[in-house]
């Protein structure tokens, strides 16, 4: 309140009443308005439990296709080994 008063005080005669009026007001409600937009300790906890599940979810998803790249690269050995062994007996 003491702010608002100096601040009145030192725009009313450079700018008028109506215009120190109108500013403050101004600061007023962007000061209210700036503190329903910050989080709280509850939405900040609801983030990091939905994070977790995130990465916890990406994870699995890596793992999986990790185990699934090693199948199709045993499967691709297992392929050309065959091959080569083919045409080894194929040729005299």
């Amino acid at each position: 309140m003491v702010k608002t008063l100096e601040l009145y005080n030192a725009l009313k005669d450079k700018i008028g009443e109506e215009g120190t009026r109108v500013i403050i007001e101004a600061f007023d409600e962007v000061a209210q308005k700036g503190h329903a937009n910050l989080a709280t300790k509850e939405d900040l906890l609801k983030l990091e439990l939905t994070l977790r599940a995130e990465i916890e979810k990406s994870r699995i998803e890596i793992e999986k296709s990790k185990s699934d790249l090693l199948r199709w690269m045993f499967i691709f050995w297992a392929s050309q080994i065959g091959l080569i062994i083919a045409l080894i007996k194929l040729l005299p």
